[in-house]
């Protein structure tokens, strides 16, 4: 079967890009979500286990040995350093696994929804990319109150990702999910548009 359109679904902390993920889901698009994969790799993967406690420290889990998701994120989220480790250590391996996802699919378009999808090099795993951006204080707010995290530690995230003009120039397509901009009315074209060049029909 010849290798189908593969969409990358990007855009800051707090931009709405997962909920642009559902949307497709609900619409019969296969979405790959590389924060959930990365996280089953940190707990399954006895590599990466491994390598995490040998980077951080045996804190990085729990007792039951679960992620220590507030440990890790204070050691990582304000240490440039530790960021560009992790990411050493992540990012092959979530885009080999994603590669192989995208393979083992019938549908004539995928989508992977990635927050880093430059800085991780998934930009050269996918064919169109579609940036979901929102202003700057809206996205502080969803991200303070969806995560239960501080201005602070929203905004330590916000300077260790692209900046939304920097994504939007580079981007293929783009959706404005800040208050006031209803989503649906802007990704029914551009579904519209990709299912013309890839035979991909809609689910009603």
């Amino acid at each position: 079967m010849e290798r189908g359109i593969r969409l990358a679904i990007t855009g800051g902390i707090g931009s709405g890009k997962s909920v642009v993920s559902r949307m497709l889901d609900i619409m019969g698009v296969p979405v790959y979500d590389c924060d959930s994969r990365a996280k089953m790799m940190m707990v399954g993967n006895s590599y990466v286990v491994e390598e995490l406690k040998r980077m951080f420290g045996e804190e990085c889990y729990n007792d039951d040995g679960s992620l220590n998701r507030q440990y890790i994120a204070s050691r990582i989220f304000t240490d440039k350093e530790n960021i560009r480790r992790m990411n050493a250590l992540i990012h092959p391996l979530v885009k080999d696994d994603f590669k192989r996802w995208a393979d083992g699919q019938l549908s004539p378009l995928v989508a992977v929804e990635t927050a880093v999808l430059y800085e991780s090099g998934m930009i050269d795993a996918v064919d169109k990319v579609l940036v979901v951006w929102a202003g700057k204080e809206t996205a502080i707010e969803r991200s303070m109150a969806r995560g239960k995290m501080t201005r602070r530690q929203v905004e330590n995230r916000m300077e260790n990702q692209m900046a939304a003009d920097e994504l939007l120039l580079l981007s293929d397509y783009s959706l404005c999910n800040d208050n006031g901009c209803p989503l649906l009315p802007q990704l029914i074209p551009l579904l519209e548009e990709l299912k013309n060049i890839s035979n991909f029909e809609l689910t009603d």
